[in-house]
């Protein structure tokens, strides 16, 4: 029960709640199946979606200052 209770949750990693998560369902959005989604997501290095958070944190602040640019 403890290991269940220790091991990091998928939500957590993206860094958003769990309420958030499953209302999302991005495992839908793959294709996936919500476990086979959880175990990939989780294979996922802290670096990597942090990288992936300040792209699109980037992302969304060019595009208040300079509008869609294509």
């Amino acid at each position: 029960m403890l290991q269940g209770l220790k091991r990091e949750k998928p939500w957590a990693k993206l860094r958003m709640s769990r309420r958030q998560y499953e209302s999302a369902r991005p495992w839908a959005k793959s294709g996936m199946s919500r476990p086979k989604w959880e175990e990939l997501i989780l294979l996922f290095p802290d670096d990597a979606v942090d990288a992936l958070y300040r792209e699109a944190d980037a992302d969304k602040l060019i595009s208040a200052l300079f509008g869609n640019v294509e």
